[in-house]
């Protein structure tokens, strides 16, 4: 609404919703309520903001610089494939990579690949970036290529 009407438009309306106010309560109850929709009105909504984190392309295929063997995080359920030519990781039957600033989820190292929101995500790499396990696994524990 601020944008659409601008600012000193949004105060005269404000002024006459509020005309006929004689309480101060009520008065604020309804500066409340006008600031409320005009923030609201403001806002994208979830499922925009989700369409915004898809991409239109489509991820090149996955290269491995040896036999794609995952790794498990130790005390989770979710791997990592060390060998692959960028973050890419494995749960309970899928499979999810980072490729130009998106994530992708298929069903199969192969493919296809469909874009999804972070929110898709699993819980461990909602949070962080997404080379992060890759770039803090303890080599100690990384499978021999």
């Amino acid at each position: 609404m601020k944008d659409f009407f601008g600012d000193s438009t949004m105060f005269r309306i404000l002024r006459c919703l509020t005309q006929g106010v004689k309480s101060r309560s009520s008065y604020l109850l309804v500066a409340a309520l006008f600031a409320t929709l005009s923030l609201m009105s403001g806002c994208q909504s979830a499922e925009t903001a989700r369409s915004a984190d898809l991409s239109d392309e489509t991820p090149t295929p996955i290269r491995f610089d040896a036999r794609p063997v995952p790794t498990l995080l130790p005390r989770t359920n979710l791997y990592l494939f060390f060998s692959s030519d960028r973050p890419l990781y494995y749960r309970e039957g899928e499979y999810f990579q980072y490729w130009h600033r998106h994530w992708f989820a298929a069903d199969d190292l192969r493919g296809p690949w469909n874009p999804i929101t972070p929110y898709q995500l699993p819980d461990l790499l909602q949070s962080v970036p997404p080379d992060y396990y890759y770039d803090n696994f303890p080599y100690k524990l990384r499978k021999e290529k």
